[in-house]
């Protein structure tokens, strides 16, 4: 009998326009996920805790900043004990785009990890050469070696747990403001080693091609690269600043 293949599981628990945007912006990737694993949705925060009660998922994706409120702070620590005992909770897509900073802060205590919100801003990042051991070569084969992307970083992550980083050279690109440094010791990406199981972090707010390869990294889904998803659309981030 062949094995059953690993459920996904979508939290999207934020306001209508933000799933509206994540129907929009994110079809090409959630068809391509579920032509490889089944893929269910919580859009309560009472489905959310009894699926992860009831059910086995190999991943669950937090797609939107819903989750982060305070009033989800038991949600958020049962998603901390499902990662614990060997699951993979990765917060991704829409999440970046919505999230406050107080709100962040909460959350990864909620994790008991010490991340903090970051820098806000566009930049050239580089794919770590550990990432590409913690991956493997077939997980990691359709990582770009390196890409743009303009993401809500993430500060106090280990160096082991940076899937992409800036370099000493590395410079802000912007259409409005002149180059500037950025902050060689902050990430726009982490996968980070969590009990038995993994925590993930995508703060691309564009959906680029690269940050859509590292998702399905994170997912463990092997993709071919002749059958890469397409960029559908890029969002601009709900955070007011232009760069």
């Amino acid at each position: 009998m062949a094995a059953s293949r690993p459920h996904i599981l979508y939290l999207r628990l934020g306001t209508d326009i933000q799933d509206d945007l994540f129907d929009e912006l994110y079809q090409g990737v959630r068809a391509q996920i579920a032509s490889l694993a089944p893929t269910q949705e919580a859009t309560s925060m009472a489905s959310a805790q009894s699926l992860l009660s009831t059910q086995s998922f190999k991943a669950v994706m937090v797609v939107d900043g819903g989750s982060s409120v305070k009033k989800h702070n038991a949600l958020q620590k049962q998603l901390a004990s499902y990662a614990t005992v060997g699951g993979t909770v990765i917060f991704c897509c829409l999440f970046a785009s919505f999230i406050r900073p107080p709100d962040m802060s909460q959350l990864w205590k909620n994790f008991n990890e010490p991340w903090e919100s970051g820098d806000y801003h566009r930049s050239t990042f580089y794919l770590s050469q550990k990432m590409k051991n913690v991956f493997g070569s077939q997980r990691a084969k359709n990582l770009l070696s390196e890409y743009s992307m303009k993401a809500l970083h993430l500060a106090n992550v280990p160096v082991g747990s940076r899937v992409y980083v800036p370099v000493e050279q590395s410079r802000t690109e912007s259409r409005v403001f002149p180059p500037d440094a950025v902050d060689n010791s902050q990430t726009p990406a982490a996968f980070h080693k969590y009990g038995s199981g993994w925590l993930g972090y995508i703060g691309d707010v564009n959906n680029e091609d690269g940050s859509q390869a590292l998702l399905m990294a994170m997912l463990d889904l092997v993709v071919s690269s002749t059958n890469t998803v397409p960029t559908v659309a890029k969002i601009e981030s709900s955070l007011e600043d232009e760069c």
